[in-house]
């Protein structure tokens, strides 16, 4: 064995490990700078008028006078279950977005933005909904914040909108503002529907189209003159969207309030299938859908934590609401994603819970995180799958999903007698599919409500 330096025989190895450790700190560099962060919240329900002895100077002072009435109000405590969202809550809920995210890529908010029985109040409205455009900018500043419109969110009611009239003109300038400048079609179609297109804050070659999906609800009224079919005419619309970001290579996330589902709690306690869309515009629209372009969609409405897998791929993420209205602990949501892909990879779920009381400092906590609560390397359409399965076979997970459904709230929850529907309405979005689901053998016929026929 020839004779070497003893000093070379030591110098490469550390060289060796010095060059592996420069190429894994360059690897974790660029892992970390390719991973960004977004927000998603739903259902906030603002109600201004929780403390009535403001409410004379709410209606004689400009919405930007709005944050320092409510400084003065003598209600401090923050709403409870069954109340929807006061002034302290949403301080509390903001303040928690500023503490844990304090740069988002983007936040994204599926809509109901106005607390529930709104009063018919133009005035009010719009300076309800300036008051939160207000909030939202000051509490990520320079970030861009896509709104969806809620089936709340009007002057003439609930579920009643008028598409091409002066609500949503009007409200096309309080929001103009929020998702910055790359406004997409925002000028054009948000004042005509409540729809509009955007690219992709951060991802090249994904788009992101924020729907009106109140116009495919079976409640929805026009109020005033409106189009014949504004439903119909937004289909059309979104059809030429999808079009032509497969002409430019691009893939589609969506953003809107209702969900394409069974209304299962409905379905339930009136023993009918009920669904949150009219089918003409169920069916056109999972024609549109089947292009393929659709990667993920996120929704709202229920105020439960939720999902839904489509039989046109992809997955709707359901966030939990804000307002405990529903007996739900208010939550919200953080994401992690590729910059590069668009690939969604985890996301934290944060919660304040208000069986603990009501004082003003009452802690955000940590509720889950999806990956490690379910056991997955990450959140796409195979891991919910994979999710769904194990709801379905394994009483752990079904446990878990169970408490996890309505915020990890003592009040509501899935209910664990008729988890069964819960379930079958993750996959089955039309009566059909969850009849199917529902009424199959081997499922306990009485947690169907008596939807099935009886067997024999």
């Amino acid at each position: 064995m020839p004779d070497r330096p003893p000093c070379r025989t030591r110098f490469l190895p550390i060289l060796a490990l010095s060059l592996l450790a420069a190429f894994l700190a360059v690897g974790a560099g660029s892992a970390q700078q390719d991973t960004g962060t977004f927000v998603v919240l739903s259902d906030i329900h603002f109600d201004p008028l929780y403390d009535p002895d403001l409410v004379p100077q709410l209606q004689a002072a400009d919405a930007r006078q709005w944050q320092r009435i409510f400084e003065s109000s003598k209600v401090t405590r923050l709403s409870n279950y069954g109340a929807d969202t006061n002034y302290p809550l949403l301080k509390s809920a903001l303040a928690s977005l500023r503490r844990r995210t304090p740069e988002p890529d983007f936040v994204l908010i599926s809509g109901d933005f106005l607390r529930h029985k709104f009063p018919q109040d133009k005035a009010l409205v719009r300076k309800t909904l300036e008051f939160l455009t207000l909030r939202l900018q000051a509490t990520f500043p320079g970030i861009p914040v896509l709104p969806a419109l809620g089936n709340n969110d009007s002057d003439c009611g609930d579920y009643i909108q008028q598409p091409g009239g002066p609500f949503l003109a009007d409200l096309a300038g309080i929001w103009r503002p929020l998702p910055g400048p790359e406004a997409g079609t925002w000028a054009r179609s948000f004042p005509a529907g409540g729809y509009y297109s955007v690219p992709h804050p951060t991802v090249p070659k994904l788009r992101l189209v924020v729907l009106n999906t109140v116009l495919f609800s079976p409640k929805y009224q026009n109020c005033g003159q409106a189009p014949a079919d504004p439903g119909q005419d937004e289909l059309a619309w979104l059809a030429e969207v999808l079009k032509q970001a497969a002409a430019n290579g691009e893939k589609v996330w969506t953003l809107y309030h209702i969900p394409q589902a069974v209304d299962v709690y409905s379905t339930l306690s009136q023993k009918q299938v009920k669904t949150m869309w009219k089918d003409q515009y169920s069916s056109g629209f999972s024609q549109t859908a089947n292009l393929g372009l659709v990667t993920a969609s996120f929704a709202g409405h229920s105020h439960m934590d939720e999902l839904l897998l489509p039989a046109s791929g992809g997955f709707v993420h359901v966030t939990p609401g804000l307002s405990p209205v529903f007996g739900n602990n208010p939550g919200y949501q953080v994401f992690s994603y590729s910059r590069s892909s668009g690939a969604l990879l985890d996301y934290q779920a944060y919660f304040l819970n208000l069986g603990a009381g009501q004082d003003a400092d009452l802690p955000w906590a940590r509720e889950y995180g999806f990956q490690s609560a379910y056991g997955q390397s990450a959140y796409d359409r195979g891991a919910l799958q994979s999710v769904v399965a194990a709801i379905g076979s394994d009483s752990g997970t079904r446990s878990r999903f169970l408490l996890l459904y309505s915020t990890t709230s003592s009040q509501e929850g899935g209910d664990p007698c008729r988890w069964q529907a819960l379930w079958c309405g993750i996959s089955g979005l039309t009566p059909k599919d969850f009849l199917s689901c529902l009424c199959k053998p081997g499922l306990a016929p009485w947690a169907a409500g008596g939807l099935c026929p009886p067997p024999g």
